[in-house]
């Protein structure tokens, strides 16, 4: 008796006697909207527990924290190989993403500033 199992057809290949072309393209751009969906929501809470950070956070250096930003990107390196994903895309969408949100930080931070008393108007 042979242990040989069926080979798998490649990922995003239909499903046999499933939709094909067009109907099959459709039916994915549903998926990857939905996900959309999903990520962006997950996106907004990272984004509100940043903001929530910025509030503990006094100066530009701890906001560019070079360190951290290192460690996010070497951790998002290693859980995209794990999930069959290219490195790259997830680290250069990441970089992207802490780009943006440092912007936004350093942003809440000047704006704090600016609206804190000064020692001479106490």
């Amino acid at each position: 008796m042979s242990d040989q199992r069926p080979i798998a057809p490649p990922a995003g290949s239909p499903p046999a006697g499933g939709a094909d072309g067009p109907a099959r393209i459709a039916e994915l751009r549903v998926a990857i909207d939905a996900l959309d969906q999903r990520i962006i929501a997950l996106l907004a809470e990272r984004t509100r527990v940043v903001q929530e950070l910025t509030a503990h956070k006094t100066d530009e250096a701890t906001v560019r924290s070079p360190d951290r930003v290192r460690q996010v990107l070497d951790r998002v390196h290693d859980l995209a190989a794990q999930h069959g994903m290219p490195p790259e895309v997830a680290v250069g969408a990441y970089r992207t993403l802490i780009d943006e949100l440092t912007r936004m930080q350093l942003d809440m931070l000047a704006e704090r500033r600016d609206t804190a008393p000064r020692a001479d108007e106490r």
